[in-house]
């Protein structure tokens, strides 16, 4: 009974944590609101998350562990690789959007920060290499692409995405409004088509 309500607790600080990060930014955001919004006193905040820098780490990773769950029950599905493989970008466009909001992405962020979120992406990037070799060799042995290494495929397409990303992120000087995802997310749309276009095995 301890253990479950020391896990809904958990939860409950990590979605009072998300709402402040989200509507406020990291900055601004207090260990106390959080505290308040949770009927908490503030020591016991620091019980389960000791500085506020964990606790945004901990909203980020728990953010991204539901992107890849959704993921992975995809992967379960029987559907054509293509047809997964849209899928797949629309969702991670989802998560980046989600970043943004949080702040996440940020240049702003203490060196403290930026060194957990460097391990946090490293882990992300394993991730998705291996989802995304998944789907190639789906689509390799039905018969859908001609790829002679998914993984290798897997790698050259991230960093695709990620000169994407960062083309927009860029030019719109780290921040997002609602024109300029629907301007990325159209964009992407069509990279997923030329990527899907080559890679599709000729008849």
């Amino acid at each position: 009974m301890a253990e479950q309500l020391s896990t809904e607790k958990h939860d409950m600080i990590l979605g009072a944590a998300r709402k402040r990060f989200a509507y406020y930014g990291f900055s601004k955001v207090t260990m106390d609101e959080i505290a308040a919004d949770v009927g908490m006193g503030k020591a016991s905040l620091y019980y389960y998350f000791p500085t506020k820098e964990s606790l945004f780490h901990e909203v980020i990773k728990h953010e991204s562990e539901q992107f890849f769950s959704g993921i992975n029950s995809m992967l379960t599905e029987k559907i054509p690789a293509c047809k997964m493989f849209r899928s797949y970008a629309g969702k991670r466009l989802e998560h980046f959007r989600t970043l943004v909001n949080l702040r996440a992405l940020s240049l702003q962020q203490s060196a403290e920060t930026r060194i957990s979120f460097l391990e946090l992406y490293k882990d992300f990037h394993k991730q998705e290499v291996e989802i995304l070799q998944q789907i190639f060799q789906l689509g390799k042995k039905n018969g859908e692409f001609s790829v002679t290494n998914p993984q290798q495929t897997a790698e050259v397409i991230l960093q695709m995405f990620y000169g994407s990303r960062a083309w927009f992120f860029k030019v719109r000087e780290n921040s997002l409004n609602e024109e300029t995802y629907n301007e990325m997310e159209s964009a992407m749309k069509s990279m997923i088509e030329i990527i899907i276009n080559g890679i599709s095995k000729r008849k």
